[in-house]
């Protein structure tokens, strides 16, 4: 009985240290963009041993949004032609890092890091242990944006340089309904900015951007954001910070949703924000910086 304790209070303690951690923006974002099914051009690489126009990947949410999960496939005039990877992309507290598995068909394993290089754009390392035992180190460099994906592989050489591989241009199937509102925060209207703001720090938020003269401020605390607002707005909002604010704006026209207050959704770039009102009347903002 005794063990049993000690091995539940351990399991307890466990569970709310990890719990108490925080995915990166970034690799959240990653995971988010990622969802859907993808398709991509094989002409370039098309062969008698490797035959299919096209390839795709779809990828899902794992239990509690905390990774995805994902396989690869071969296409030939549209239809599937087997799987050939499952993959799944998670964060690893304990080494503080992202880590992408995946799993060949025949038997083949490849594990590595998943890192950021610059804005929109991962790089992963990984070793592949094939059924015999062999081990061959590959890396990837991705840039995901809004409904495309260019990847690029890269195969490490005697002198431990890397030569390129291949390169492959995806996109979101079109028979896919997404409209991806960016990231969520809320605007708080407030009625003392430099109050509100103390109270929020008392709770582990971080002052990241804002003017207290201007009577406003954005907080962060791991991956939640709240923006503080004296004056500028009648109540509480809903906000979206979207890297594509028009298309959002045709979309939202086009399901006969009523927009109020557009700015700039009219301009070919440049920021541009709109809002709308929910039924029960919650205004929600989306906004292109």
């Amino acid at each position: 009985m005794k063990t049993y304790i000690t091995i539940l209070i351990f399991l307890i303690s466990t569970h709310t240290i990890f719990s108490q951690q925080k995915i990166p923006d970034w690799f959240l974002e990653n995971m988010e963009q990622s969802i859907g099914s993808w398709v991509t051009d094989n002409k370039t690489y098309k062969s008698k041993n490797e035959p299919f126009d096209q390839f795709g990947m779809d990828w899902k949410w794992g239990i509690g949004k905390q990774s995805i999960t994902g396989k690869l496939y071969g296409l030939i005039k549209g239809k599937k032609q087997g799987t050939f990877w499952e993959f799944r992309q998670y964060w690893d507290f304990t080494k503080n890092q992202g880590i992408v598995v995946q799993y060949g068909s025949d038997g083949t394993v490849g594990i590595g890091p998943m890192t950021l290089k610059e804005e929109n754009q991962t790089e992963m390392i990984q070793e592949f242990t094939n059924p015999n035992g062999n081990k061959n180190i590959h890396k990837h460099l991705s840039s995901l944006r809004e409904g495309e994906l260019i990847t690029t592989s890269f195969d490490i050489q005697p002198n431990k340089t890397w030569k390129k591989r291949r390169s492959y241009i995806w996109h979101i199937t079109k028979n896919k309904k997404i409209m991806d509102l960016g990231i969520f925060s809320i605007s708080l209207a407030v009625k003392d900015i430099k109050i509100s703001k103390d109270f929020y720090e008392k709770l582990g938020f971080t002052m990241i951007d804002g003017n207290l003269d201007q009577k406003w401020a954005i907080l962060k605390n791991g991956a939640s954001k709240i923006g503080l607002f004296q004056g500028m707005f009648p109540k509480n909002t809903l906000t979206f910070n979207s890297e594509n604010a028009r298309d959002i704006h045709k979309k939202v026209n086009g399901e006969g949703i009523t927009v109020t207050m557009p700015n700039g959704t009219d301009k070919n770039e440049g920021p541009a924000s709109f809002m709308i009102t929910d039924p029960d009347g919650n205004p929600i903002l989306v906004d292109q910086h």
